[in-house]
């Protein structure tokens, strides 16, 4: 495994932990399903994107890198979406499940995007 993709994984770790304690603490707090996602969501983009600029890619911030950045978690946080609705759809008490599985669809759609485009 390469340095570059452990640090990728050691910040995806801490993006992930961040947005899931957000979501699911603001989800168990009652303040509904898509709030609670979007405020996880939005904390974790901001972790994401200073770490894996300076520490995963060691790159500096640049307004370019971010607009393509933000561009990858728009379409990474749609899949997500997606994947929630059609959860809830399928089984409306299934809210701590669906949360799950769109973050695993948000996070490999990221992974892949800011892979191939975001960071080069």
């Amino acid at each position: 495994m390469s340095k570059t993709f452990s640090k990728y994984i050691i910040v995806g770790l801490a993006n992930t932990g961040l947005t899931a304690a957000i979501i699911l603490l603001l989800t168990y707090l009652g303040r509904g399903i898509y709030l609670s996602n979007a405020t996880g969501y939005i904390a974790g983009i901001c972790l994401s994107f200073v770490l894996n600029t300076l520490f995963t890619f060691s790159a500096k911030l640049s307004a370019n890198r971010l607009i393509k950045f933000l561009l990858v978690c728009a379409i990474s946080y749609i899949v997500n979406l997606v994947a929630i609705k059609t959860v809830l759809f399928i089984n409306p008490g299934y809210i701590y499940i669906a949360q799950l599985i769109g973050m695993a669809l948000y996070t490999i759609t990221g992974f892949y995007m800011n892979k191939k485009w975001a960071m080069k």
